[in-house]
């Protein structure tokens, strides 16, 4: 089969070299400083120490079998006319995006394709120019298709020493779950710290906990069982966090267990000044809670004050981080009013 990856930044790359070091053919549709980078050879590590060398392919061919779309949320619809160029008609499109329902930008622009989805659940860092670093715990987990060869294909061509590769039949619960984790990344970006330094600070995991309490309210009554994907079933996360900083460092300590320099997605948008995620993360619980007549302001103060701060450095290139009682008493203030 020939894969591409469409979005070769930390995740697409990190997922091509993996593909790469399985003897795949796969090309990498890449830009910029991130083109000149694949075209040289790239180290890729994860925190267990694995490791693989690996040079990539730089978009040779002009279509492909599949496609493994990892740009952002944000950037789905600029990226449509790319894919109309290297679809064929049995070409199938894995959408693997943070959020919940972003796949369906794809399917409406390609209806007569199969849109499978992706749950990617670790961080991926550049440690230097030539090095890409999986820095936390997760398993791939892959939609199955109706095609149980093509399933067992695409679990194939990933599944490495570097990423652990499960599929489901539900992939909707699966995203629901994975959303519920990614509801720390504003506050990670808000706090400008890297996440183990965030995680150890009562104040961040209290705010995270709220956000969290709304969207299994939101789940809850849109009859969405949760399944486990991390160590701790998110059911339990709240409680878990809102525990004194003393505790919390007993009983999580393997939540804790990660590279002490990783940090989200969505810091690395708003440093770089790039449109964030928000919409289709905090967007994504205020939706449905709205759709079920339920109120969800901890998210929806979320997004406005990520809005705020978007348009803060856009007009400035210094920011501080937000101390845990600055940001705390700000999304009080904001979902008050």
């Amino acid at each position: 089969m020939q894969h591409c990856i469409v979005g070769s930044g930390l995740i697409g790359s990190f997922i091509g070299g993996v593909m790469t070091a399985n003897g795949q053919q796969v090309d990498l549709v890449a830009r910029g400083q991130w083109k000149a980078r694949l075209q040289k050879p790239i180290t890729l590590t994860d925190y267990l120490g694995n490791r693989a060398v690996v040079t990539c392919s730089i978009a040779q061919s002009k279509t492909a079998d599949v496609i493994w779309l990892t740009v952002k949320c944000t950037g789905l619809h600029q990226v449509i006319d790319t894919l109309r160029d290297r679809v064929e008609s049995h070409t199938v499109i894995v959408c693997c995006q943070n959020g919940v329902g972003s796949h369906s930008i794809i399917q409406q622009a390609f209806p007569q394709h199969q849109v499978l989805r992706a749950m990617v659940p670790f961080n991926v860092v550049l440690e230097s120019e030539q090095h890409l670093h999986k820095g936390s715990e997760g398993s791939l987990t892959l939609e199955k298709s109706n095609n149980t060869h093509l399933t067992q294909q695409l679990a194939d061509a990933l599944s490495h020493s570097l990423i652990e590769v499960h599929t489901t039949e539900n992939i909707d619960a699966v995203q629901w779950a994975k959303l519920q984790l990614n509801l720390g990344n504003g506050v990670n970006a808000l706090a400008d710290l890297p996440v183990k330094s965030m995680l150890e600070d009562r104040g961040y995991r209290r705010v995270i906990a709220s956000l969290m309490d709304e969207l299994l309210t939101v789940v809850e009554h849109s009859n969405i069982t949760l399944p486990k994907v991390a160590k701790v079933h998110g059911k339990w996360l709240p409680t878990i966090l809102r525990l004194p900083d003393w505790l919390f460092s007993r009983v999580a300590k393997q939540m804790l267990d990660i590279d002490p320099t990783v940090k989200t997605s969505m810091w690395w948008d708003l440093q770089n000044k790039k449109p964030t995620e928000k919409d289709f993360l905090y967007g994504a619980v205020l939706k449905q809670a709205n759709s079920l007549g339920i109120e969800a302001p901890m998210n929806e103060a979320m997004i406005r004050l990520i809005e705020t701060t978007e348009v803060n450095i856009s007009n400035d290139n210094s920011r501080s981080g937000l101390l845990s009682p600055e940001l705390c008493n700000m999304l009080n203030i904001c979902a008050k009013n």
